[in-house]
């Protein structure tokens, strides 16, 4: 039989047995609650894993992207007697981008709203013409523009000076064109071109580029170099259309101030003397760019080789889908201008997505009409460089 001194002896030995338990449990939780902040969860018995960002790309399928380059081209029908032709049909055109049928993506009358740049030589040598030029304004707004379109104006002579940004403002405009003063002696029409795509070039797609310049058609002072605006108008889809000044008229109304003789004189794309006929040879001599030969299409309505174009802006007109025209009297101006109007509104506009875009360089565009006696022009083709891998 166990005495009371027992009972307590037992119980003092439970109580110390208990806390020796309960202080080794505590110093236990500090080390698992770390564990359980910085340490790697455990991965249950069963439970699906997350996949890795890399495992998830390795699974889905791959993403191929193709550059998608769209050809859009105005295209002007001419008939036998050089009137517009307005009932095409798609089936009647066939379209070759490097000599490869294309097909069609697009086929309409041209209908979107214009951006147009006019360009005006006024240097001294053509200061007697440029009262032609100033009143025409009115021309332009009412017969080229339409009340969407709008137009910038450049001038040029011994520099290039933008004497109007785009603007719907028929006033303006008139009054941009009565400003215009002769002064230097230089031509710089090529780097004059070369702004006015560059204006262009920050127009947007939905709107129609052209040019309209007004000018003897010769370069005397320019950096930019011939091909230079060849490749930019026609990679960029500018039509450019000329009104020639006539040297000859020029005199006949005023004596020219001689220009002093300067080390750019080299710089001149200079007519051949009277009588002589161009020649593929005497005109790569001139222009000294490696342009591919084309055939263009000239006011008259014949068909001739590029290197017979008469100057520099017949010869991009050519290019570009346009016209040269040289004009005498001021009347015989306002009728040119006045077709010129009409024939932007009365063209096509076809465009197509080129299966030949492994080909570098300059692509050629033709467009074939089925129906007889029916003639066509269009821009002779753009310049591609595959991007870059």
């Amino acid at each position: 039989m166990r005495t009371k001194q027992g009972h307590v002896c037992l119980g003092l030995a439970i109580c110390l047995a208990l806390a020796v338990l309960l202080a080794a449990a505590v110093s236990l939780l500090p080390a698992r609650a770390q564990d359980s902040v910085t340490g790697t969860p455990p991965v249950l018995s069963g439970a699906p894993k997350k996949p890795s960002a890399e495992a998830s790309a390795a699974k889905e399928p791959p993403v191929i992207r193709v550059q998608s380059a769209l050809v859009t081209t105005p295209v002007t029908a001419l008939d036998r007697s050089g009137q517009f032709v307005y009932d095409l049909s798609e089936d009647e055109l066939r379209v070759l981008d490097n000599g490869v049928p294309q097909r069609l993506e697009r086929f309409e009358m041209a209908e979107r709203p214009l951006a147009l740049v006019i360009v005006v030589q006024a240097n001294r040598k053509v200061a007697a013409l440029l009262d032609q030029v100033q009143p025409l304004g009115p021309v332009f707004s009412g017969l080229l523009l339409g009340p969407q379109g709008r137009a910038a104006v450049i001038a040029y002579s011994d520099r290039v000076n933008v004497l109007q940004d785009f603007s719907t403002d028929g006033d303006q405009l008139s009054a941009t064109l009565r400003a215009i003063k002769a002064q230097g002696f230089e031509a710089r029409l090529n780097d004059a071109l070369a702004r006015a795509v560059a204006l262009l070039e920050r127009r947007p797609d939905t709107e129609r580029r052209v040019v309209v310049a007004f000018s003897d058609g010769y370069d005397a002072g320019s950096e930019t170099q011939r091909k230079e605006v060849i490749r930019r108008a026609t990679g960029s889809e500018v039509t450019i259309y000329g009104l020639g000044f006539s040297p000859t008229q020029a005199l006949l109304a005023k004596q020219p101030e001689l220009p002093p003789p300067g080390p750019l004189d080299t710089n001149v794309a200079r007519p051949a003397p009277p009588g002589t006929v161009p020649t593929p040879s005497t005109s790569t001599n001139v222009y000294d760019a490696p342009i591919p030969i084309v055939d263009i299409m000239v006011a008259t309505g014949e068909t001739i080789r590029s290197t017979l174009a008469s100057n520099l802006l017949e010869f991009y007109a050519g290019y570009t889908g346009g016209v040269f025209y040289s004009h005498w009297k001021k009347k015989v101006l306002e009728e040119q201008l006045s077709r010129i109007a009409s024939e932007v509104h009365s063209q096509y506009e076809v465009a197509y997505v080129p299966d030949t875009l492994a080909q570098p360089g300059f692509h050629r565009i033709e467009i074939q009409v089925r129906r007889p006696g029916v003639k066509v022009r269009a821009r002779a083709g753009y310049y591609y460089q595959p991007p870059t891998p």
